[in-house]
């Protein structure tokens, strides 16, 4: 799986696809995050989370891992020189040998990751970086979903048919259907704190905390599920 053929072309393709919906989506939790101090961004494609985490957070320390060279090399190009410094970037396959430093990162993101991987996959993959986690981590996520019924979850497996055989065709990608990642999340020691659901309630933006940890701010509000878009 490689999506270097895609990275030149990886902005233009999402926003002919969504627009800016997915964007808003990964910035959804931004200002829950304002005070991270070390953050590992998986998979991050172009950086467009990586930047706005670096504007609101100017002290955070970021490790970016991808197995996309290319992919990597547009991300770095979208950050500025003064920011550099607090970036790592690696070239890192995840399902290899790739293992986190443990308990260093109080923040973990994986925006539109975790759908591209097997059922199998995932059960190993998602404890594997939950190692890295702070015992006050928090972990944002933007994928795809199917809606709970009617017309919108028509629509969405359509498009969700579409979109996987277009990317397994393009970047040999590993999975060949949508998967949940939320069973491995919660075995893996979190529990969800915020949903919130965007484009036709086919695209979640999710803030997971360590099960136990404190609340963050109104607990009410960050549970309720929300249309953000």
């Amino acid at each position: 799986m490689s999506f270097d053929r895609l990275a030149p072309h990886y902005l233009e393709l999402e926003r002919v696809l969504a627009g800016e919906v997915l964007q808003q989506s990964r910035t959804a939790h931004l200002d829950e995050l304002r005070t991270v101090r070390r953050a590992l961004l998986l998979g991050e494609g172009p950086g467009r989370f990586l930047r706005e985490l670096l504007r609101v957070n100017p002290t955070v320390q970021v490790t970016v891992v991808d197995r996309s060279p290319r992919m990597l090399a547009v991300a770095r190009k979208g950050v500025g020189i003064r920011d550099l410094v607090r970036v790592r970037f690696e070239v890192r396959d995840v399902l290899a040998t790739w293992v986190p430093e443990s308990g260093a990162y109080d923040l973990i993101a994986t925006h539109c990751f975790l759908d591209c991987f097997r059922p199998s996959q995932l059960e190993v993959l998602i404890p594997n970086i939950a190692r890295g986690a702070a015992p006050d981590a928090r972990w944002v996520i933007t994928d795809f979903r199917e809606p709970a019924g009617g017309w919108r979850r028509l629509r969405a497996r359509v498009v969700l048919w579409l979109m996987y055989r277009v990317f397994r065709l393009l970047t040999r990608l590993s999975a060949t259907h949508l998967t949940p990642p939320d069973r491995y999340l919660e075995s893996a020691g979190f529990r969800l704190a915020s949903r919130r659901l965007a484009y036709h309630d086919m695209l979640h933006a999710d803030l997971w905390v360590r099960r136990g940890s404190a609340p963050l701010g109104d607990v009410a509000a960050l549970a309720r599920t929300a249309e953000c878009v």
